[in-house]
C-alpha cells in the first residue's frame, strides 16, 4: 500500500466518522427541540393556573415566585 492509498482510506474514514457525527447531532438537536417544547408548554400551564405567579409591578425585572 503506497502512501497516497494510505492518505485516501485516512480520509475515508474521517469522512464516515464526520458524517455519523453530524447524524448523531441533528438526533440530539431534535430532541432539544421537543425538551424544550416540554418546558415552554408546562412554565405556561404553571403560570396560567397560578402557580407561577409574576412579583408585584414595583419591581423592575420580570421575575416569578412559587
Amino acid at each position: 500500500m503506497n502512501t497516497r492509498d494510505m492518505w485516501e482510506n485516512q480520509v475515508e474514514l474521517l469522512t464516515r466518522h464526520c458524517q455519523t457525527l453530524n447524524r448523531q447531532v441533528d438526533k440530539l438537536e431534535e430532541r432539544l427541540e421537543i425538551w424544550e417544547g416540554i418546558v415552554a408548554t408546562l412554565l405556561t400551564a404553571l403560570v396560567e393556573n397560578g402557580v407561577i405567579q409574576p412579583e408585584p409591578d414595583d419591581t423592575n425585572k420580570q421575575t416569578y415566585e412559587f
